[in-house]
C-alpha cells in the first residue's frame, strides 16, 4: 500500500464570529493556537480514499459538503464516497453556515460563507499534497485508554442537567491509526477520542482547545518526522473531567489547556508502548453513503398550537416563531429527518463509520455492532452535524441532547429507536 499526508492551516484569516455558542455573537479577539486540515491519502490495488481531519465546530451544513467530496474526489482519482470528513468539534472555531435558527443570524454577515470557500481551498490543496507525496508504507491499528472525557448528563430531581457525571458512562478507548514509512518508522498517528474540545467555554480566542494542545504535547515528543491527527468519535455526552469543578463545569483558562494535552498524550505513549497493534492491509477502500430517514414525534404542526407555544417564552418561543414563518411562507413542519451514514471499509475487516450528527455514546456503541465482529472506529461529526443524536435510553430520559428539534424547527423530538435507525444504515462489506 502507499500513503501521502497533506495538512494546511485552516486558522481564519480575518475576524469573524465564532461557532459553538449561541449566546456569543461578536467576532473573536485573537488565536491562541492554529487550526489545521489534515488530508491523509490511502492508496492500494489502484483504488484510493481519503480521511480528513479538521479543527472546526462543524463541516457547513448549507448543503455545500458533497460538491466538496466531489473535487476532493476528482483530485484524489477516487468515488466522493471515499472522502470522509471529520471535525474535532472544538468550539473555538470559527462560524460557519447553517440552517438552524440558533447561529443563522450570526452567520448572515457574510464572514461565514468567505470562510467556507477559503477553507475548502485549503483543503483541496491538502489533498492534493497527500497525493503528490503518496510512497510506499503500512497501516496498523492500536487501541489504549483514555481518562479525559467524562460524562455530563446527570440526573437530579427528576432533570437531566448538562454538570459534571463521574459515574455516568462514557467511551474511555483511545483508538489509534499508525501510518509507517517503508523502512517502518511512524510517520503519522492519529488519535481517536470521544470527548467534546471545550474546556475554555465561550472565551473570545480562537482555539483548537485541547487537541491543539495534545498536538502541541505530541510535536513535543516526537518532533516534526511524525505527524499527529485528531478524530471524534461519540463524544457528544462527554467533556474534559479537568474542567469538572464539583456539581458544574468550570471555563479553563486557555494557558492551562496543556494539562489536558499532557494526560492525552502520556496515555498517547502509554497506547503505544503496550498496545498490540496489529497491521490493517489488503486494502479495498469501499464507500458508501447512506441517507436514512428518522421519524420525529408530531408534537407541534399547526399554527395554533406554535401561537400557544410561544406564550411560553424562551426557547420555545423562538422555536415557535420560526415554526409560523415556515407556515406563512407554505412550508411544512418536518415529521421526518434525513442523516447520512458514512461507511469506508479499509480492508474486509476494518471499518470507518461516520455519522453527520453528534452521536452519545450509546448509541455509537450500538451503531458499532451493525459490522461486528470486524474492527469498527466509529466517528461522529462527519461531512456536518444536524444535531444530537441519542439512543433510545437517553432520548428517554430527556434533557438538552433530546432537544434537537427545537433548533431545527421539527415536529418534535427524534423519535425513540434512532440507533436502529442509523445501524440500518451502515453498509456491510459484500
Amino acid at each position: 500500500m502507499k500513503f501521502g499526508i497533506g495538512v494546511r492551516e485552516i486558522t481564519p484569516q480575518f475576524r469573524t464570529r465564532m461557532h459553538g455558542y449561541g449566546g456569543r455573537s461578536d467576532r473573536f479577539d485573537g488565536v491562541n493556537d492554529p487550526l489545521t486540515f489534515t488530508a491523509i491519502v490511502l492508496e492500494d490495488g489502484g483504488r484510493r480514499a481519503m480521511i480528513g481531519a479538521a479543527d472546526i465546530c462543524t463541516f457547513p451544513n448549507d448543503g455545500s459538503v458533497p460538491g466538496l467530496q466531489g473535487r476532493l474526489g476528482a483530485a484524489i482519482g477516487c468515488p466522493a464516497e471515499n472522502v470522509m470528513l471529520n471535525v474535532s468539534h472544538t468550539h473555538g472555531g470559527p462560524m460557519m453556515p447553517t440552517q438552524g435558527w440558533l447561529f443563522r443570524e450570526l452567520a448572515r454577515t457574510g464572514g461565514a460563507e468567505q470562510y467556507r470557500d477559503w477553507m475548502y481551498e485549503q483543503v483541496l490543496e491538502a489533498a492534493e499534497e497527500a497525493v503528490q507525496s503518496l510512497a510506499e508504507g503500512s497501516l496498523w491499528f492500536g487501541e489504549g485508554k483514555t481518562s479525559v472525557p467524562m460524562n455530563r448528563r446527570p440526573e437530579r430531581n427528576g432533570q437531566v442537567l448538562n454538570a459534571p457525571n463521574p459515574e455516568g458512562e462514557m467511551d474511555d478507548r483511545l483508538q489509534m491509526l499508525m501510518l509507517k514509512d517503508a523502512e517502518g518508522a511512524p510517520a503519522a498517528i492519529g488519535a481517536r477520542v470521544s470527548c467534546h474540545p471545550v474546556a475554555t467555554g465561550s472565551q473570545h480566542l480562537i482555539t483548537a482547545d485541547f487537541v491543539g494542545a495534545w498536538r502541541s504535547a505530541f510535536s513535543n515528543a516526537f518532533g516534526p518526522g511524525v505527524l499527529p491527527f485528531f478524530l471524534q468519535g461519540s463524544g457528544a455526552d462527554a467533556r474534559p473531567s479537568h474542567v469538572a469543578d464539583g456539581d458544574q463545569w468550570r471555563a479553563m483558562a486557555h494557558s492551562e489547556l496543556d494539562t489536558i494535552g499532557d494526560q492525552l498524550m502520556a496515555e498517547t505513549l502509554s497506547a503505544l508502548a503496550s498496545a498490540e497493534f496489529q497491521p490493517i492491509t489488503d486494502l479495498t477502500l469501499k464507500g458508501t453513503i447512506a441517507t436514512v430517514t428518522a421519524p420525529c414525534e408530531v408534537k407541534y404542526t399547526r399554527r395554533e398550537q406554535f401561537e400557544e407555544l410561544a406564550k411560553e417564552g424562551s426557547i420555545y418561543a423562538t422555536y415557535a416563531e420560526e415554526a409560523i414563518q415556515k407556515l406563512d411562507a407554505g412550508e411544512e413542519i418536518p415529521q421526518s429527518v434525513d442523516f447520512l451514514v458514512h461507511t469506508l471499509w479499509l480492508n474486509e475487516d476494518f471499518v470507518l463509520i461516520g455519522l453527520n450528527v453528534e452521536p452519545l455514546y450509546a448509541l455509537g456503541a450500538h451503531v458499532e455492532t451493525a459490522v461486528g465482529p470486524a474492527q469498527t472506529i466509529l466517528l461522529g461529526y462527519t461531512n456536518g452535524c444536524l444535531g444530537y443524536a441519542p439512543d433510545t435510553v437517553e432520548m428517554n430520559r430527556g434533557g438538552y441532547e433530546a432537544m434537537s428539534y427545537l433548533y431545527s424547527v421539527w415536529s418534535g423530538p427524534l423519535l425513540p429507536g434512532l440507533e436502529d435507525v442509523f445501524a440500518g444504515g451502515v453498509a456491510k462489506n459484500e
